[in-house]
């Protein structure tokens, strides 16, 4: 039964955040990686290579094991899966399936596909059991204030605390499926109930104002779109409580969702579909890192560790949960820093601040001449899934110009991949009453600009932001 497990991780997680020190939380996470790395030795090919040099009857020391990238383990995805025979093809065949998201593969592995600022698939797969280990403590973080005998109280009796998920609802995304998972037992307290990032805004707008959610989780950049909607007065929800995950939460979204839905406490999360519960937002603003779940190491462009107080390059992550395809050192290209004060409210877990990579909302004009945000997770669930597309940039170049520079895999169609970017940019807009008034070119290139650095920025505006 899922409940056991995601019920005995949630009481975990509460007991661990409220009452554990600082020395049981370390115990806690050494015992966690000791019973990783016996596992992941012991029936994966790729780690046992890997780890062959470290006894875990030692303490361990995280710097001698090599980093791995998304690449690396794509390229041995097979060799990565502990104790079993799975096939990239095999997993390749089953996402393209959409109506099969929130399925388990084999009724027991949950896969969840993401494509990064490379643009490569990523398959990511975990254990049942394991999965709903992730969602009980990710829901005992992220409502830590809520779940209280009063606050549960309110929503007994037949009463359900309603739960809006504004996500991409097609494809086997992270948060689709942290949105399908109900365990039994919880649905009586519980409505959870996803809606399309992907739909006309109108509709969004009416189907949430229907559900009077009471709480509402979403992209930064979109529940920013729906602040908006609320602030013209088109959206008339009053939730209580919001969530913002996924991408960075900017200053100017804080403020906006803010003034828009000045009743509700907005909290952050940091997450990937790699690792699901990374580091949440306590009641004074800062993201603790859930050290019992998730090791965090953040380094510089080659790899060394940054002192605290400084700004990292990439953050090297290993997932204490998940033992079904192990991920020690996972290489992630955000930049994170580790803030040297005790944090007010009396964490024992550290506190950092995220950067992670900023694409930009695009604000386009319709017939009428009005402005409507277009949150970039709009976009890039678009690309998603497209054959021959390896990787892509998608470019708001002047008001209602886009341009699409596409690079191809080795031996792709050129014209077909053109033609099923140019059909799920035409499809986009006809669905927002765009199609008349914005126009798209779509490009073969050779090589991608990269605008920072080394990091590249898959969907960005050259036009300043402006609203109706």
């Amino acid at each position: 039964m899922a409940f056991l497990p995601f019920a005995h991780e949630l009481l975990r997680a509460l007991w661990v955040e409220r009452r554990a020190t600082p020395e049981q939380i370390r115990e806690i996470r050494d015992r966690r990686l000791r019973q990783l790395i016996i596992e992941a030795k012991e029936k994966s090919v790729l780690w046992r290579e890997r780890l062959e040099h470290i006894d875990p009857a030692l303490p361990i020391n995280l710097a001698q094991i090599q980093p791995i990238t998304k690449g690396e383990l794509m390229a041995r995805f097979q060799d990565s899966i502990a104790g079993d025979s799975l096939d990239r093809s095999e997993l390749a065949a089953f996402v393209q399936d959409p109506a099969r998201a929130g399925q388990a593969l084999k009724k027991k592995y949950v896969v969840a596909t993401t494509s990064g600022t490379t643009g490569e698939v990523g398959y990511f797969v975990t254990g049942r059991d394991a999965f709903a280990r992730l969602n009980g403590a990710l829901f005992a973080r992220v409502l830590r204030y809520r779940l209280s005998p009063s606050e549960i109280a309110r929503f007994s009796f037949g009463r359900r605390y309603r739960m809006a998920m504004a996500i991409a609802t097609t494809g086997h995304f992270i948060t689709r499926l942290v949105a399908g998972f109900r365990p039994m037992l919880t649905r009586g307290l519980v409505d959870v109930r996803p809606f399309s990032i992907l739909a006309r805004m109108e509709e969004t707008v009416h189907a949430l104002n229907r559900y009077r959610p009471h709480y509402l989780h979403g992209y930064a950049t979109f529940v920013e779109a729906l602040a908006h909607e609320r602030c013209e007065g088109r959206l008339a929800i009053d939730p209580e409580f919001i969530s913002l995950g996924s991408e960075p939460v900017s200053i100017s979204a804080r403020q906006a969702i803010a003034r828009a839905f000045p009743r509700a406490q907005i909290v952050e999360t940091y997450g990937a579909t790699e690792c699901l519960a990374m580091a949440n937002q306590c009641s004074a603003g800062r993201l603790h890192v859930n050290e019992d779940l998730a090791i965090l190491e953040p380094v510089d462009a080659a790899g060394r560790p940054v002192p605290v107080g400084q700004r990292s390059d990439k953050v090297y992550v290993t997932n204490l949960l998940n033992r079904t395809q192990p991920l020690l050192r996972y290489e992630i290209g955000d930049a994170v820093t580790i803030l040297d004060d005790e944090c007010p409210c009396g964490s024992s877990m550290r506190s950092i601040r995220v950067e992670g990579r900023a694409d930009d909302t695009f604000y386009l004009a319709d017939a009428q001449g009005r402005i409507g945000a277009h949150p970039p997770l709009l976009f890039e669930s678009l690309f998603l899934g497209i054959p021959g597309l390896k990787q892509y940039q998608l470019v708001h170049e002047t008001q209602n110009q886009l341009s699409a520079r596409i690079l191809l895999e080795t031996g792709a169609d050129a014209e077909r991949v053109v033609h099923a970017v140019e059909r799920a940019l035409g499809e986009y807009l006809e669905r927002h009453r765009l199609e008349s008034v914005v126009q798209v070119s779509v490009e073969p290139v050779d090589a991608l600009d990269r605008t920072s650095g080394h990091k590249l920025r898959q969907i960005y505006s050259k036009v300043p932001a402006r609203r109706s």
